[in-house]
């Protein structure tokens, strides 16, 4: 029994539709269903373990004792809980107790269920502009967001950055200046280590020393900025490479030597290959 808005309320309140019972179970009970389509790169994998550190193990871990305490729903968060726990699958070493619904269904339907609670048919999409809106006010890397993703909602991760900046700027630069104007303090406006004042700043700042304070912070600001977008640029030079089926693709990655899981590829690796390609073929031709 629980509460929910402060009133009671018990199973049998409980929609028909919710098949699955809660239940504690430990981690050496529940196996790995070794069927699984779904895969995860090293790279998600890390920020997949960032965020359950951040905010816990959230979701439902499916399991169905009917085939053995088979798992349909989170690998890839059990993988990570198994790094976070330093668990041993092979001993059961450091066993730890998780929360999981537990279901009862033949194999089929478990295979059914596995698919569709992955399957992006079944799943809805992001409205873009929607997100893009919520990026500044959130750390976007604790959402498992990265500069690739940005720059799909077609944001300059610079310019994501400043968005979160700006506002302490402008307070740091009034704080200082609303200090300077303390008859018994002797402040400076804070500069780049490189460009350090030759001598503090007057106690009574004259309003063109206000504005002339302002407009450094400006100029560094501004020099930021070019910084930034010239990463940013490196960061996002991206170009997206799309196939009718994974059938294509795979031959397409074989065909220049790549992994078949090879979901990213360096595009000068490619020019290099390619051109490889053409001096052998030319070189072959020339010795006919």
């Amino acid at each position: 029994m629980g509460k929910k808005n402060g009133q009671s309320y018990t199973a049998e309140t409980l929609s028909e539709y919710y098949t699955s019972q809660n239940v504690e179970m430990l981690r050496s009970q529940i196996r790995f269903a070794d069927y699984n389509p779904r895969r995860i790169t090293a790279e998600n994998l890390k920020t997949l373990k960032k965020g359950i550190k951040t905010f816990g193990l959230v979701g439902g871990i499916v399991v169905n004792s009917r085939t053995g305490n088979t798992l349909v729903s989170g690998h890839q968060r059990l993988t990570a809980m198994d790094e976070l726990q330093h668990y041993n699958p092979e001993t059961h070493q450091n066993d730890y107790s998780i929360r999981c619904d537990l279901i009862d269904m033949d194999e089929t339907a478990e295979k059914e269920l596995l698919i569709l609670l992955n399957n992006p048919n079944a799943q809805g999409e992001w409205d873009y502009d929607r997100l893009a809106d919520m990026v500044p006010d959130i750390d976007y890397t604790n959402a498992g967001l990265s500069d690739y993703d940005l720059s799909m909602m077609g944001m300059q991760v610079q310019e994501a950055v400043n968005t979160l900046t700006d506002a302490l700027v402008e307070k740091e630069a009034l704080a200082n200046y609303t200090q300077s104007l303390q008859p018994t303090d002797d402040v400076t406006i804070p500069f780049e280590n490189d460009e350090p004042p030759t001598e503090p700043t007057p106690a009574h700042s004259t309003e063109e020393e206000r504005q002339a304070a302002i407009d450094h912070v400006k100029e560094i600001k501004a020099k930021q900025m070019e910084q930034g977008m010239e990463k940013a640029g490196k960061q996002m030079a991206y170009l997206m490479l799309s196939f009718d089926d994974t059938r294509n693709m795979t031959e397409f990655l074989e065909a220049f030597d790549f992994p078949p899981n090879a979901y990213i590829i360096k595009g000068e690796e490619l020019i290099m290959k390619i051109a490889s390609d053409f001096e052998a073929n030319d070189t072959q031709n020339t010795g006919k």
